[in-house]
């Protein structure tokens, strides 16, 4: 029978059965229309699924922000432990962090796993003298922090002065010895409130914050909602620094199915609507064929839209030739993945397209599909693009058809994962990153030594002047001298504050800054040594000048060149310093008439940490030093001109 015949029966079947005809069309069409409501509640759920997820990312963030915070807090508070493994200034610096951190209400210092030190006390002061390595409820977090040498953070637990709370302990090492901790304290309400948890909307959503407990290795949740998670809707994050975990829940499991109901019923009421509608014209012989062709020119546009939804698959696929590595077939994700278009691929073979270094273990692995080792195998592998960049995909092998024992094709399966190995390129630079930071705080703290030097150096002159006054008009002048250097002490130590706040960040705080007037600052700091050696000072930095650099980093800078110009003066000729200022090239100079240095002895040495060129008692060989990696820092660059018994000029380009 002729399919023209076969179509012509099937075509009076129809007719003479408009019932079953009916009923058959309410059956396609109630698939059909499930097939739809079955997307609608994947879109539904996928967009709730999003919603979560970025709530929760925003509160690991928040989580996140806290730590790191807490993180710099307490390695502020670890400065303070001298050479000797004495805590110097605690009863200062404590309160300055507490009050400056929100994130935190307590710190401690726990020399040898005993607390000694706590701020606020009055609070605290119950946990004073408890031994916390030796404590059977947080040993175990204590030494653990010991043995990874990085902060961690203890709990929620108990705390000894009373409430709940997390307790972060950075182990100390003093002589590659452990001192002891330097730790913060947060209350739980304290880090619900910071971590944004109450701010969400409940009605939705509620969160749930657990942690396993080391001792029991139970599960432990701390939140007052419901601790129950079978049978719901949730997501979660680890939250590694304090081996937490931070869940996301919905609380209308039924939301999603009620928001269907409407679509259910009307799909179900069309199918009732379509059907008898069919039955209805199919009672119509005249207008039956017209409605045959119709549903035929429908059936043909689904195949092709079926098609196109199997062609747009997620992952490249590929069937090719064992033997030659030729393409065969493969789909539009294969080709967006490498760049080329069907017709190119299929002129040419998976080896050209295949990076160079990548290539041999390739066709090491299809050599043992060829020889029946393996049947199947999977690899990370590079791709050339067609615009010559390198893709990374994970591939998968599998052989599709045997003859006898000789492969004759297989089929190539590769996921994009580019964004993937872009992203541990990242992580590992932000280890390195994280290597800078720690030399930007070592480097900070020979900052706070060397700029405070000279004003603790004044006011310590001028308060011993004080005793000496005879009459109120000598006081007075000590007396706003001592104001003036107090001025710029206070103006320093918030300049420092500002750093220390920074450390733990990338990017340094940048500010408009009037470099004329910034000299001018230091030339005050240094007016007792500029009236003991008569030192004449040309201030030729016109007043509009701004550049843009950290004010702590500037201060430091012009301090130093300006007080080294003056202590390596010459002895037989009055001192000059004169600063001057391209504006085109952006480039500050500082030239003296002093001693000079000789550079092709020094040239290496000359910023280096603790190298001196002379026999000057007070030369330390740090200003310099600090100087180069300040200016390095922030992308500028210093270049000198010396020459012994001349004088000496340097010249600075900011970026």
């Amino acid at each position: 029978m002729s399919f023209k015949e076969s179509f012509k029966k099937t075509a009076q079947w129809v007719l003479i059965r408009p019932k079953t005809t009916g009923v058959i069309v309410f059956l396609i069409m109630l698939v059909l229309l499930s097939f739809l409501v079955k997307l609608r509640y994947e879109v539904i759920k996928e967009n709730e699924r999003r919603e979560m997820s970025n709530i929760l990312q925003v509160a690991r963030q928040n989580f996140e922000q806290v730590l790191k915070n807490s993180y710099t807090s307490a390695l502020s508070l670890a400065m303070t432990i001298n050479d000797k493994g004495e805590p110097e200034y605690f009863d200062k610096i404590a309160p300055q962090l507490v009050d400056k951190n929100k994130s935190i209400d307590a710190v401690q210092l726990v020399p040898n796993g005993v607390i000694k030190y706590v701020y606020p006390y009055e609070e605290n002061k119950e946990a004073i003298d408890y031994d916390i390595l030796n404590s059977p409820y947080v040993k175990y977090e204590a030494r653990k922090s010991i043995q990874s040498k990085l902060m961690y953070f203890a709990g929620p637990l108990k705390l000894k002065q009373g409430g709940i709370g997390v307790v972060g302990r950075l182990p100390i090492y003093k002589n590659n010895k452990f001192w002891g901790f330097s730790a913060v304290v947060i209350r739980l309400e304290t880090l619900i409130k910071q971590s944004g948890i109450n701010a969400i909307d409940d009605t939705k959503y509620y969160f749930q914050f657990s942690k396993v407990n080391p001792s029991t290795l139970q599960e432990e949740f701390f939140l007052p909602q419901d601790k129950a998670l079978k049978d719901k809707s949730y997501l979660m994050v680890d939250i590694p620094d304090g081996d937490w975990k931070l869940y996301l829940i919905s609380r209308n499991q039924n939301g999603i199915i009620n928001q269907l109901y409407t679509s259910i019923s009307l799909s179900l009421l069309l199918a009732i609507m379509v059907s008898l509608w069919v039955t209805s014209i199919l009672k119509k012989p005249a207008e039956l064929q017209k409605l045959i062709e119709i549903q035929t020119q429908k059936i043909i546009k689904r195949e092709a839209e079926f098609g196109a939804i199997f062609n747009q698959a997620p992952v490249g696929i590929a069937k090719i030739d064992t033997t030659t590595g030729n393409f065969i077939t493969i789909n539009k994700e294969y080709g967006r993945i490498v760049g080329y278009s069907t017709e190119e691929l299929l002129a040419t073979n998976f080896q050209s397209i295949t990076y160079p270094d990548d290539l041999q273990i390739d066709l090491d692995h299809m050599d043992k599909i060829k020889k029946g080792i393996i049947d199947d195998f999977c690899i990370e592998k590079r791709y050339i693009h067609k615009t010559g960049k390198i893709v990374w995909v994970n591939l998968v092998v599998a052989v599709l058809w045997k003859e006898g024992n000789r492969v004759l094709n297989h089929i190539a399966i590769v996921e994009d994962i580019t964004d993937k190995k872009r992203a541990v390129e990242e992580l590992n630079l932000s280890f390195k990153l994280v290597s800078e930071q720690n030399k930007r705080l070592l480097n900070f703290s020979y900052i706070v030594s060397h700029n405070l030097r000279s004003h603790t150096s004044n006011i310590e002159l001028i308060s011993s002047l004080l005793d000496g006054v005879k009459t109120k008009e000598e006081q007075d002048e000590m007396v706003d001298l001592l104001k003036q250097v107090s001025k710029s002490l206070d103006e320093t130590m918030r300049n420092l504050n500002e750093v220390v706040n920074i450390r733990t960040n990338i990017n340094l705080t940048i500010e408009s800054l009037n470099l004329h007037q910034f000299i001018e600052n230091s030339l005050n700091i240094l007016q007792r040594q500029i009236q003991d050696k008569q030192v004449v000072i040309e201030n030729r930095v016109p007043l509009h000048i701004q550049i843009n650099y950290n004010a702590a980093y500037l201060e430091s800078i012009l301090y130093n060149f300006i007080s080294n110009a003056i202590r390596y003066s010459h002895p037989e000729r009055k001192p000059l310093i004169i600063l001057t200022f391209d504006e085109a090239k952006k480039a500050l100079s500082i030239s003296d008439n002093g001693i000079g240095i000789n550079l092709k002895r020094n040239r290496e040495d000359l910023f280096g940490m603790y190298k001196t060129f002379n026999s000057n008692p007070d030369a330390k060989g740090i200003g310099l030093f600090i100087s180069k990696n300040q200016i390095d820092t922030m992308g500028g660059k210093i270049e000198t001109e010396s020459e012994v018994n001349v004088g000496t000029t340097f010249t600075i380009y900011f970026k």
